[in-house]
C-alpha cells in the first residue's frame, strides 16, 4: 500500500514538473501578465528579499546547530545528541531544496511577464 502511495505521489511530481511553466500562464489571446498595483512594487521587493534573507539565515543556523549537535554527540558519546542532529540535517537539506523550489515557482509566477 505504501509502495504505491509512493509511486503515484512520484509519478504526479514528474507530471507537474514536467508541464512547461510557459504554457500553462500563456493565454494567447490576451497576453495578460502579472503586474504588481502601483506604487507597491518596491514595498513588494523590500519585503520578498527580507524574507529571503530571513529563511536563508535560518536555514545556515539550522545547518550549525545541527551539526554542532553532532558534534557534541560524539565527543560525549551521546548518542541522542548525534541521532537528533543527524536529523535536523536531513530536515535542513529537505527546507533548503523547498527553498529553492519555491522560489522557482515564485518567479515563474511573477517573473519578467509575457512576451
Amino acid at each position: 500500500m505504501a509502495r504505491s502511495g509512493a509511486v503515484l505521489l512520484f509519478a504526479t511530481c514528474w507530471a507537474v514538473l514536467d508541464a512547461s511553466p510557459a504554457a500553462a500562464v500563456e493565454d494567447e489571446g490576451t497576453g495578460i501578465c502579472p503586474q504588481a498595483p502601483p506604487g507597491t512594487q518596491a514595498f513588494a521587493d523590500d519585503v520578498t528579499a527580507w524574507v529571503k534573507w530571513g529563511v536563508l539565515a535560518l536555514i545556515v543556523i539550522s545547518a550549525v546547530v545541527s551539526l554542532g549537535s553532532i558534534l557534541v554527540g560524539r565527543i560525549f558519546s551521546h548518542p541522542h545528541a548525534s541521532r537528533y542532529g543527524a536529523m535536523g540535517v536531513a530536515v535542513v537539506v529537505m527546507v533548503a531544496i523547498t527553498y529553492t523550489v519555491i522560489l522557482v515557482i515564485l518567479d515563474s509566477i511573477t517573473g519578467s511577464g509575457c512576451t
